[in-house]
C-alpha cells in the first residue's frame, strides 16, 4: 500500500519543485536587475544594457558610454553644464529616442512613447537619475509597397538609473516604476 502512494507522492514533489534550483532556465548567468555587470554588450531583448564597471551606483562615477541602438534618432549630446534641470532633459531624451530606435523597424514604422523622469539626485561626480517609459510601434506599409508588413511591438513599462558625469553616461535596468 506504502508504495502505491510513494511514487504519486515523489512525482507530485518533484513537478512542484521544478526549477527551483536557483538558476535561469536557459543556462545564461543572469545578473540581479540594477546590477552593473562589469562588460559592456550589445542590447539585450529586455532594452538594458550592461555598465562598463561593476561598481556600486552610489559611490564611483560612471565610465564609459551605452550601445545606443540602430534608427533614425541620434543619441542626444551630454550637456555642457550639468545641473538638475539639463540631465532631467538629457536622461528623458537619452531614454526616449533609444526605446524610439528600439521599437523603429524601417520608414513605415508609427511609434507611440511615453517617457517621464521619476527622479534627479545630486552626486559627488555628477547627477543619477531614472526615467520609465512606455510604448508601442506598428509597422504598416502602403499596399503597393514592396515591403511586408511588421510586427507589433511593445515596449512595456521599463525603468532605467542613469548616471551622468562630465565625461560618461550609464544606464542600468531598475525595478519598474508606475506605468507612464
Amino acid at each position: 500500500m506504502r508504495s502505491r502512494f510513494a511514487l504519486p507522492a515523489i512525482l507530485v514533489l518533484a513537478l512542484v519543485t521544478a526549477g527551483c534550483t536557483g538558476a535561469p532556465a536557459d543556462g545564461s548567468t543572469a545578473t540581479p536587475t540594477g546590477t552593473p555587470t562589469g562588460t559592456p554588450t550589445g542590447t539585450p531583448a529586455d532594452g538594458s544594457t550592461a555598465t562598463p564597471t561593476g561598481t556600486p551606483t552610489d559611490t564611483a562615477p560612471p565610465s564609459g558610454d551605452i550601445d545606443f541602438p540602430d534608427g533614425p534618432k541620434e543619441r542626444p549630446a551630454r550637456p555642457s553644464t550639468l545641473n538638475e534641470s539639463t540631465v532631467r532633459e538629457y536622461v528623458r531624451t537619452y531614454e526616449y529616442r533609444y526605446a524610439y530606435n528600439s521599437l523603429w523597424t524601417n520608414e513605415y514604422t508609427e511609434v507611440t512613447l511615453d517617457c517621464r523622469v521619476d527622479d534627479v539626485s545630486r552626486r559627488e561626480w555628477g547627477y543619477e537619475a531614472v526615467v520609465t517609459c512606455t510604448g508601442y510601434s506598428n509597422t504598416n506599409p502602403p499596399e503597393n509597397a514592396t515591403v511586408t508588413a511588421g510586427p507589433h511591438a511593445d515596449w512595456f513599462t521599463q525603468s532605467f538609473r542613469y548616471r551622468v558625469s562630465e565625461g560618461a553616461t550609464e544606464r542600468v535596468r531598475v525595478e519598474n516604476r508606475d506605468p507612464v
